[in-house]
């Protein structure tokens, strides 16, 4: 199961980085470097919540259905 997680983890990653480097290609230099400036304070924003928290997320949208 160790396995299986690591390599499904690891093609999440990969994926976030190709996504990140083909944004990064498509920008102009401006873009890119507004990006870098503001990229510090987005990276702060990045929140990790409690795994209750996502189960009681979950728990309230199945009982929408």
């Amino acid at each position: 199961m160790g396995e299986t997680f690591t390599s499904i983890f690891n093609a999440i990653t990969n994926k976030a980085q190709m996504k990140e480097s083909v944004v990064q290609e498509n920008l102009e230099a401006d873009e890119v470097i507004f990006y870098h400036s503001i990229r510090a304070d987005l990276d702060l924003l990045e929140k990790k919540p409690k795994l209750q928290t996502i189960h009681h997320i979950l728990d309230y949208s199945k009982s929408l259905r």
